[in-house]
C-alpha cells in the first residue's frame, strides 16, 4: 500500500492550488429504478408477480473541477447475494465514494464500482432486463470496497486498475484478503471496442484468478458483442474451474424501437477422478428475445422472453415473459 499513500499524498498537495482558486460548488441528483411484471409461463414455481430488482437514489457532490464525492443508497434487493442467499428488502450503500479527476487520471475511493463487467454493460446498454453473466455465475460483484484508477492513455487506449475488500458492496468484513484486477479498452474507430480484464484474489490459502476478454461493434442500426470468461477455484475448492461466454445483439426495427437478443452458455469442468463437471446442476444456456422502446434519455420500457436450459436433465428449464422498465436520471 506504500505507492498509494505516496500517491493520496500527492494528490492532497496538488489539490491546494485549487482550493486558493474561486469556484462554485456543484451538484446532481441520481435516481435509477428497475421494475418488471413477469409470468411464468409453467407457473409451477409460483413466480408470477410484479418485482423491484433496483432502486438507486442518491447524490453526486462536486465542490471544484477536481474532487467529487458521490453517495448511493439501494432500499432493493441486493445484486450480488451468495449462492442459496435468500433475497431481502433493505437499505444499504451502493457507492459512498471519493473521486480526484484530473485531465485523462480518474482515482476512486471507498464503495464504488468494479471494472469487472461495467464497460460490457454499458455497451449492451440493458442491464435492466438481466443481470449480468458474471453476477449470475458468482465470478465477482458490480461494487466493492477499495480503489479504482482508470487512465486514459490515448484516444485508443484506455486502462483500469482496482485494488479491492473483494467480499461486494453488501457484504464489507475484513478478511486479510484483497482482489487486485487491470484491464484495458482498445477502441479502433467509432464501432468497435475490444476489453481484456483480469483479477486475483487469495483466500484461505487458494489463489482465485479471473480473464475476461471480450469485442464489440456497434453502429446506428447494429449492435453486436461477446466475451469469455474463465474462473479458478470459483467456490474456493481447487481444481473447480469454471467457464462460459455471452453473446448479445440488437437491430433496430423502428425509430427508437429495437429487436434484441442474448445468449450465455455456463460451463464447469471435469475434476480429476469425477465423471461429470463439479457443477452440472447449475451449468446450462440462458436465453433472452424481446422488443425494447426508448420513450426519452429517462425512461425505457421492454417485453422480452426469458428461458433457462439446464444440461443436468433432472433440472426442469424455465420459461417465462417479462415486461420490464427502466426510469433514471443523473450520472455517478
Amino acid at each position: 500500500m506504500k505507492w498509494f499513500l505516496r500517491l493520496l499524498l500527492f494528490l492532497i498537495f496538488s489539490w491546494q492550488p485549487v482550493c486558493s482558486q474561486t469556484s462554485i460548488p456543484q451538484g446532481h441528483p441520481v435516481a435509477e429504478i428497475f421494475t418488471d411484471f413477469h409470468i411464468n409461463i409453467d407457473d409451477k414455481s409460483g413466480t408470477t408477480g410484479f418485482e423491484i430488482n433496483r432502486a438507486y437514489l442518491g447524490y453526486v457532490f462536486t465542490p471544484d473541477q477536481h474532487f467529487s464525492g458521490s453517495i448511493i443508497v439501494n432500499p432493493g434487493t441486493p445484486e450480488d447475494l451468495a449462492p442459496g442467499s435468500e433475497p431481502m428488502r433493505y437499505a444499504y450503500f451502493r457507492e459512498a465514494s471519493i473521486a480526484y479527476t484530473n485531465s485523462d487520471f480518474r482515482i476512486s475511493f471507498g464503495i464504488t464500482g468494479t471494472r469487472l463487467f461495467s464497460f460490457q454493460q454499458k455497451f449492451w446498454g440493458k442491464r435492466y432486463i438481466a443481470n449480468t453473466y458474471q453476477s449470475i455465475n458468482g465470478y465477482g460483484f458490480v461494487a466493492d470496497l477499495g480503489v479504482a484508477i482508470d487512465y486514459k492513455i490515448s484516444n485508443l487506449v484506455k486502462a483500469d486498475i482496482t485494488v479491492m475488500n473483494g467480499e461486494g458492496y453488501n457484504n464489507l468484513q475484513l478478511d486479510n484478503s484483497l482482489r487486485t484486477g487491470a484491464g484495458i479498452i482498445i477502441t479502433p474507430d467509432e464501432h468497435l471496442a475490444f476489453r481484456i480484464y483480469g483479477d486475483i484474489t487469495r483466500v484461505e490459502g487458494l489463489w482465485q484468478p479471473m480473464f475476461v476478454g471480450f469485442a464489440g461493434f456497434k453502429n446506428e442500426k447494429v449492435t453486436i458483442g461477446g466475451e469469455l470468461t474463465y474462473k479458478s477455484n470459483l467456490d474456493l475448492i481447487r481444481g473447480h474451474h469454471a467457464w462460459g461466454f455471452s453473446t448479445t445483439g440488437a437491430v433496430g426495427v423502428a425509430e427508437n424501437t429495437e429487436l434484441f437478443a442474448r445468449f450465455d452458455y455456463s460451463a464447469s469442468i471435469i475434476p480429476k477422478n469425477e465423471a461429470r463437471p463439479w457443477n452440472y446442476l447449475m451449468d446450462g444456456d440462458f436465453l433472452i428475445v424481446g422488443l425494447q422502446h426508448t420513450f426519452n434519455e429517462y425512461v425505457k420500457i421492454a417485453i422480452d422472453y426469458q428461458g433457462t436450459y439446464p444440461y443436468n436433465h433432472d433440472s426442469q428449464p424455465t420459461d417465462m415473459v417479462f415486461v420490464n422498465a427502466l426510469f433514471k436520471f443523473g450520472t455517478y
